[in-house]
């Protein structure tokens, strides 16, 4: 895990039920299951909406960015092109990126 300023610490999970989807996970924490690491995309409604809280607001796990990738853009036709910038322009506007920072969600 890492700090909001980069400073990394190991932590070994014990899991005590695995799913393969991240809202069922989700679900098992809202009925007072467990606690969980959860995807931001994941737990973000339920963090505004007080449902869910950080237990550890500080630190944060990094699975990498999200990203699309596609051969090259002077090829590229109109669907591909149309739907990367549809994901663009969905993520500028409900301004994604930061949300779903660790930086960010730690503010909710």
């Amino acid at each position: 895990m890492r700090s909001s300023n980069g400073a990394e610490m190991a932590v070994e999970m014990k899991a005590g039920m695995v799913v393969n989807d991240p809202e069922v996970l989700v679900r098992g924490v809202l009925l007072g299951l467990g606690v969980a690491l959860v995807a931001m995309p994941h737990a973000l409604p339920h963090l505004e909406r007080g449902t869910l809280i950080r237990l550890l607001p500080d630190r944060y796990s990094d699975a990498g960015p999200i990203s699309l990738y596609f051969a090259s853009q002077k090829l590229l036709s109109a669907k591909p092109r149309a739907f990367i910038d549809f994901v663009t322009e969905a993520f500028e506007q409900q301004k994604l990126p930061a949300r779903f920072a660790a930086g960010g969600a730690s503010r909710i």
